[in-house]
């Protein structure tokens, strides 16, 4: 973890707040959602009897299956949904962090 710094305090010190790499978290969180998208359309792909796709098809907008169209939208929305998720949560722990912490 390249963004997170563990100290040792004294008992005399006071507590640093924690503090979350905005940019960092909603990368993550962009990449992860992307590859859960991706892993799920390939298993509706093999075993579309499964029907685990279909979250994927309600949940994003204008997705209708399997073609290049849906996947490259699909794709899209997963990164501008996880790095808005990542970007908030992020930016909220960071406030709540240095305001209660």
């Amino acid at each position: 973890m390249a963004n997170v710094t563990l100290h040792a305090h004294s008992e005399g010190s006071p507590a640093t707040p924690a503090h979350v790499s905005v940019p960092v978290l909603g990368t993550t969180l962009a990449v992860f959602a992307t590859i859960s998208f991706l892993l799920c359309m390939l298993l509706g792909f093999i075993a579309p009897e499964w029907g685990l796709h279909r979250p994927w098809l309600q949940f994003y907008l204008g997705l209708t299956g399997f073609d290049l169209r849906s996947l490259a939208l699909g794709v899209l929305q997963s990164i501008v949904f996880g790095a808005y998720a990542g970007a908030s949560i992020g930016a909220i722990f960071n406030v709540i962090s240095r305001r209660f912490g």
